[in-house]
């Protein structure tokens, strides 16, 4: 589904409208950035989605980025290193990946489309004097001559010297509150007489160009401590004519990269003094960086506060991606029943007597074009074309351990297979279930590599789509009226991945996994899957071999046995080769 057909289906709502700059091809096509690096690559569509669910941002709120020209990026970036940013060995080392899945045309599309963005939102910014936000962006890691830090193309200096081409001569300011350092952006901007950049980071990257108000935040800073800080260098702030604010989701504690500590409490409260100080100001948020589950959330609260909520709280449990394929589920139901199960012409003649057989439906219900369609709807198929294959169509049938769904693509001239689903009703612990026999999500542009490893069971890399197949298969259980979704994982890493959405349904066997992933999840994901399968682990002093059994998620949570749970949980004690 477009986010546009997405933005088209809300009812406008309130008053207090915020612009924002936002594209369904802002999430990085890159189908390891997850698992090896920590980014969550829907981040910024989680924040776009939520602000469009809860009428914070209205349709009409939304604009539509162009891309940067190459006229435009010369202005800041060296030709050499421009022309380099079309080798993929380039882009691998700027984006932690392996050269072999980054699709260089859709990348460098992504990346100028974001800088558009930041554009966009400048010269709106200066039309309307007020905030604007572009969901993605805040490259400051990019240098003249070089990139890094998943920051391809300075968006900031190139949309300042657009500016400056159009005529503004005013004075700039960039407040970075990225837990990283300008350093690119410092580069950008060196000897720009009126381009004042303020930040507050929690890592020493080195010395910065004078021209840099820079403080260091202590490692672990309280929201109290922080906030002084803050305090001091806005009021050390020249006054700006347009200001660019880089509002770092990676600011929270725990966050993998960043190491300032901020409860989100406090990175609201951040944002109220920003938008306070910057009151009447032309300004450009952008959301920079964010390696924490709850990154989103930051940059989410910095549009409310823009939108006059700043006090209005995210639910805890809230799952972006969850009530969007909801949303998507209703609207497909209000379409009618065609829209997930049309009538084909095979099926006509079938049902007549007139051709061929009846044509096959995965579970009694879907058929190939239906499954096609939805894929279509939920957006599944052009993220798998961004990856670098086109021609995909889907193909069902039946085998001796369920219905299956296969996706296929071609890339290279060859036609793979992308999506390979078995599935089945069966019954666990009593209930009807939408079983799982069977399910890979492959990427064979892709190769493994030191960062990503070739986990068991795997024959090339995965999609990076485990949580969108999930979704969908709840959904499919919803329509078939079954209880929810189980499948039985053959191995330890398939089990920790599942973890948030699924449980055992074996009480005693979810306590053991929960002992285990308590005792052992220090350790790397590969690590302990291998550790098990090579006979290392041991439970309480014996050796222990994995327990392939029955993991469930139910459409409508029910009281887990938590008693049983926790005394399986205390009584049982992992370790790795006796070490503790």
């Amino acid at each position: 589904m477009s986010v546009w057909d997405w933005l088209a289906s809300f009812v406008p709502g309130g008053t207090h409208g915020v612009p924002i700059f936002y594209d369904e091809n802002y999430r990085l096509p890159l189908s390891g950035i997850e698992s090896t690096v920590g980014i969550e690559p829907r981040g910024v569509d989680f924040t776009t989605w939520y602000l469009m669910e809860k009428g914070v941002v209205r349709p009409e709120d939304v604009h539509r980025p162009l891309p940067v020209s190459y006229a435009q990026m010369a202005r800041v970036h060296d030709a050499e290193y421009l022309e380099s940013l079309g080798r993929p060995e380039t882009l691998a080392r700027i984006f932690a990946a392996d050269p072999s899945e980054v699709p260089v045309d859709t990348l460098l599309s992504n990346v100028r489309l974001v800088c558009g963005g930041t554009l966009g939102a400048a010269r709106l910014a200066l039309a309307r004097r007020g905030p604007v936000v572009n969901m993605a962006g805040g490259f400051h890691h990019a240098a003249p001559g070089r990139g890094g830090g998943f920051c391809a193309v300075n968006d900031i200096a190139v949309a300042l010297a657009a500016l400056q081409a159009d005529g503004f001569d005013g004075q700039a300011v960039v407040l970075d509150l990225d837990a990283h350092p300008p350093d690119g952006t410092a580069e950008c901007l060196t000897g720009h007489e009126r381009a004042w950049i303020g930040s507050l980071s929690g890592s020493d990257w080195g010395a910065l160009p004078l021209e840099v108000d820079e403080t260091r935040v202590p490692e672990g800073s309280s929201d109290l401590d922080y906030l002084a800080l803050l305090e001091g260098l806005l009021a050390r702030m020249p006054k700006p004519d347009v200001a660019f604010v880089i509002a770092g989701g990676d600011v929270l504690k725990g966050d993998r990269f960043g190491r300032v500590g901020l409860t989100l409490e406090g990175a609201r409260r951040r944002d109220m003094a920003l938008a306070h100080a910057l009151r009447g100001v032309p300004s450009v948020w952008l959301p920079g960086g964010g390696y924490h589950a709850e990154s989103w959330k930051v940059f989410a609260g910095s549009v409310l506060v823009l939108a006059g909520k700043g006090t209005k709280r995210i639910t805890a449990r809230y799952d972006p991606l969850s009530a969007r394929y909801q949303r998507i589920s209703r609207l497909l139901t209000q379409e009618g029943p065609q829209a997930e199960e049309p009538l084909t012409l095979e099926d006509l003649e079938g049902s007549l007597g007139l051709g061929g057989a009846i044509q096959p439906r995965v579970l009694g219900y879907y058929t190939a074009q239906s499954l096609e369609y939805m894929l279509f709807r939920y957006g599944l198929l052009s993220q798998v074309e961004r990856l670098g294959y086109h021609r995909l169509r889907v193909e069902v049938g039946s085998t001796g351990a369920g219905d299956r769904i296969k996706v296929l693509g071609r890339t290279g001239g060859q036609e793979h297979l992308l999506v390979d689903c078995v599935v089945e009703r069966r019954p666990v612990a009593g209930e009807p279930f939408l079983f799982v026999n069977w399910l890979s999500l492959r990427h064979p542009r892709a190769r493994f590599s030191e960062r990503r490893p070739q986990l068991p069971g795997q024959d090339v890399p995965g999609l990076g789509m485990s949580r969108e197949a999930t979704e969908m298969l709840l959904l499919m259980a919803k329509r078939l009226a079954l209880t929810g979704v189980a499948f039985r994982p053959m191995w330890f890493h398939l089990a920790a991945l599942a973890r948030s959405r699924f449980r055992f349904a074996d009480p005693l066997r979810q306590g053991r996994f929960e002992a285990m992933v308590r005792d052992l999840s220090s350790r790397p994901l590969l690590e302990m899957t291998r550790a098990v399968v090579d006979g290392h682990v041991l439970l309480n002093g014996e050796p222990y071999r994995w327990e392939p059994d029955d993991m469930v998620s139910r459409l409508v949570p029910s009281a887990a046995d938590l008693e049983h749970i926790a005394e399986e949980r205390e009584r049982c004690h992992f370790t790795v080769n006796g070490a503790s």
